[in-house]
């Protein structure tokens, strides 16, 4: 039999320019002005505070500016740049969580990127995301490690922990470091194909799969990391020639997939697609979700590394969504449909196999859940009274498109069947719960999914989409007085708080009301979102 080799479903690292590195360490603190950079962890509110005590007595240091930077998603470009044009060196922190240690590395590495030397402070639990994300990145930045999550001790306790951390901070901005630990490029996690005349790889090295043995390619696939737990379709070249047939040059590249930054090329696309069970079909749809997912504006970078259980949830509007196959009726959220499941399916293979956000590495979700397998579904606008979801979101009626959210999860919400004050009132109380992170961060975007018949009797009562939103929204307050007092709605989090009561978004525009399911007014479903994630809508080419 003549062995046939399969497509590599990875990326190549992402190039590193020539002097991608690590800033160069300063000869002493003296006279020198010490950023901290913090986020909106209070321990290290106080811990910062702390140090800057210690810079100024036993360094005496020029100054020790503080920072904030958003936790759990990106920090603004120019703010990072003004802090390093006006200090010396910086400390950043706290990496205590899976989206924050992303977060973290991310701006320290743009501000040793930016020429100032740099310390990461990582708590215990998240020294191997920080690895990780080095390797993925090409980037080993100095870092410190904290032992006990500072968050869980009392104040004095945790000054203690930055006590003892003090002098390896010093050592770390003032220490030239090995050549083993200088910035370098990684091989990309699960690296495991030879390198192309370009650099990029294109098949395994060595083939694995002899004709007609399915089975053994399988399992191959499994021992080398390339699936979601589940069995795949094994990715020969027969197969992915035939998606890119649909997709063009194999090496064009869709967008570049955080946490890893690696280039999501026509091919890895083919592969993956293939492994997840697609059609050539699939392609556009899925395309789009790529390119949509890997917009900043989304954060995949703190959704693919968060210890919640956020995934992507791709809602498909318009002529595509039926040209794909995609179930919009009757238990569009699944299981039982090959495009939902399918293109799903093939998006968190890519995260994994080209984001490198594979769980337990990268991806820290405490528990996971099962919409992260997939989840994909297509708007019911056949049905719906109102106009279709992309012409809500500002695109024309005649295009196509793909609307990302950041789930992390779902909740049946059974409602009466005919009294629309109650529908809305039982649709706002799902989402006011103390433990909705929406509430507690005061961000995000939710989905509300109401199935025709909600949406036909909500029209008859001369609601518009906008007035369900809103209406929503007006009615998913939690009295202050609920809250207990270690929960309680202070800063540094960012909670929504109006005339003693606390809203789990910002407004009625952060409350997205889709059409899909079945025709039933009773089961509806309400999708909280990742705090930090902003819906992206592109359209499908």
């Amino acid at each position: 039999m003549t062995p046939a080799a399969l497509v590599d479903p990875t990326s190549a690292p992402r190039p590193q320019a020539p002097d991608a590195g690590i800033a160069a360490p300063l000869d002493s603190l003296a006279g020198r002005k010490v950023a901290l950079v913090k986020n909106a962890w209070p321990s290290w509110h106080r811990m910062a505070d702390r140090l800057g005590s210690l810079l100024a007595d036993r360094e005496h240091s020029a100054g020790t500016p503080q920072h904030l930077v958003p936790n759990g998603s990106a920090a603004d470009p120019e703010q990072l740049r003004l802090i390093a044009a006006a200090a010396d060196a910086a400390v950043v922190g706290l990496a205590n969580c899976g989206s924050c240690t992303a977060w973290s590395h991310h701006d320290a590495v743009v501000l040793s990127s930016l020429g100032i030397p740099v310390v990461l402070v990582v708590t215990s639990e998240f020294t191997s995301l920080v690895d990780a994300l080095a390797k993925s990145t090409g980037v080993r930045l100095p870092t410190v490690t904290i032992g006990t999550n500072p968050e869980t001790v009392d104040a004095g306790t945790a000054l203690h922990l930055l006590d003892d951390a003090y002098p390896a901070v010093i050592r770390a901005l003032t220490t030239p470091p090995t050549p083993a630990d200088a910035g370098r490029a990684w091989p990309a996690s699960g690296a495991r194909s030879a390198a192309g005349a370009d650099g990029g790889r294109a098949v395994l090295a060595e083939p694995i799969l002899a004709d007609g043995d399915e089975a053994d390619a399988v399992e191959r696939c499994h021992r080398l990391g390339w699936t979601d737990g589940l069995p795949v379709i094994p990715p020969t070249g027969h197969r992915v020639e035939k998606m890119l047939a649909v997709l063009g040059d194999p090496d064009d590249v869709v967008a570049s997939m955080p946490p890893s930054g690696a280039p999501v090329t026509n091919r890895a696309l083919a592969a993956n697609a293939v492994m997840a069970g697609c059609l050539p079909a699939h392609l556009p749809v899925l395309a789009a979700i790529v390119r949509a997912v890997c917009v900043p504006e989304f954060n995949l970078h703190g959704i693919a590394t968060t210890t919640g259980p956020s995934t992507p949830f791709a809602v498909v509007s318009g002529p595509a969504a039926g040209d794909a196959g995609l179930n919009a009726g009757r238990g569009a959220l699944g299981p039982g449909w090959r495009a939902n499941a399918s293109i799903g399916r093939a998006l968190r293979l890519l995260i994994a196999n080209v984001g490198g956000a594979r769980p337990g590495e990268v991806s820290k979700s405490i528990m996971g859940q099962p919409g992260r397998y997939t989840m994909c579904i297509a708007e019911n606008e056949a049905e719906s009274p109102w106009e279709p979801l992309r012409v809500t979101l500002g695109l024309d009626q005649s295009q196509s498109a793909v609307t990302v959210l950041g789930a992390t999860g779902t909740m049946n919400v059974l409602t009466p069947r005919g009294d629309v004050d109650a529908m809305l009132t039982i649709l706002a109380d799902s989402l006011a719960y103390l433990g909705n992170p929406n509430v507690v961060m005061g961000k995000g975007t939710v989905g509300v999914l109401v199935t025709p018949g909600h949406a036909a009797a909500m029209a008859r009562a001369g609601l518009a989409k906008a007035d369900v939103a809103a209406e929503i929204w007006a009615r998913s307050s939690i009295p202050l007085d609920r809250f207990p007092a270690s929960g309680h709605p202070d800063p540094p989090y960012e909670f929504i708080l109006r005339d003693g009561r606390v809203y789990p978004v910002a407004g009625p525009e952060r409350v997205c009301v889709i059409v899909a399911g079945g025709p039933e007014p009773t089961h509806a479903t309400v999708v909280p979102s990742h705090p930090s994630c902003n819906p992206v809508t592109v359209p499908i080419t």
